[in-house]
């Protein structure tokens, strides 16, 4: 084999006499050394080369919508541009767009409406939370333990929100306090008001995956918490004091109080938890 057949095959090492004094270099592979010369030390052993990984470019699109999805820079309900539109921004041909679009939807991340294009969706965990459902149509008590995690995971959406929330954020969850004044004047627990103030807050972390979380359990916790709510609110003031609540989370969070507003959201949850239990008599 000659030298540059080796070369190009092989890997290069650099090898000096004992003396120092001469630089000898010899081809190496996993089984072999070839020594040009006498007496040698090894200073380095390595390959020239690297494998070169030549992406798809579907793989390439998928993967930057996705993080713009992930990022919040398109949100749930964003209707994606054009596919003629897509291919002008991206630089990409249509067979690679729409591979990559097809792998968005099996994913998850967007959904296709005929004649009107596609659109961002959170995150669907209803196959995953059909067991779930089941087991709680079975016992409705269990209500109660649902309840439990929602308090683990909003509390420090409060909290972080607290620290993360902009202007915009905190006129939005204001908005939403007032929204439930509102329906208390109608004596009328508001399923979509409620709902609203949570995913606010939120939205206020400014964390993609904690605003599906939240959007998830409402959805899939509304067949069995809206009509128990209902219920529970018909009871003395207590509409008021969800009222009260929200809006004592609201000003700690305007404050930038974290601590504040992870025990008050504890609190309010924790309290709501109760009438329910008080209502499935457990």
């Amino acid at each position: 084999m000659s030298s540059q057949n080796m070369f190009t095959s092989l890997g290069l090492c650099c090898y000096t006499n004992c003396l120092g004094k001469e630089l000898h270099f010899s081809y190496v592979d996993n089984l072999s050394i070839f020594l040009t010369s006498g007496q040698t030390r090894r200073l380095y052993v390595g390959p020239l080369f690297e494998e070169i990984i030549v992406e798809k470019v579907s793989d390439k699109i998928s993967e930057q919508l996705i993080k713009l999805i992930i990022d919040g820079k398109l949100k749930p309900g964003d209707k994606l541009p054009g596919e003629r539109q897509l291919i002008e921004l991206l630089g990409v041909g249509r067979s690679s767009l729409r591979e990559a679009l097809n792998r968005l939807e099996t994913l998850g991340y967007i959904e296709v409406h005929k004649r009107k294009g596609n659109f961002v969706k959170s995150v669907d965990a209803t196959l995953q939370l059909h067991p779930l459902k089941d087991l709680i149509r079975s016992d409705l008590k269990q209500i109660v333990q649902l309840y439990d995690i929602r308090r683990d995971i909003e509390q420090f959406s409060a909290y972080n929100a607290a620290l993360q929330r902009t202007e915009e954020d905190l006129i939005k969850i204001e908005r939403c306090v007032a929204d439930m004044r509102q329906q208390m004047e109608g004596n009328k627990f508001s399923w979509d008001a409620d709902q609203s103030f949570h995913i606010a807050i939120a939205q206020a972390t400014h964390n993609f995956l904690r605003v599906h979380v939240t959007t998830n359990i409402f959805e899939f916790s509304e067949e069995f918490l809206k009509p128990a709510l209902e219920e529970a609110t018909r009871q003395d003031d207590t509409l008021k004091i969800i009222a009260d609540q929200h809006e004592a989370i609201y000003r700690a969070i305007a404050q930038g109080d974290a601590d504040q507003a992870r025990r008050k959201m504890a609190e309010h949850l924790l309290w709501t938890n109760e009438k329910l239990t008080k209502l499935l008599g457990r």
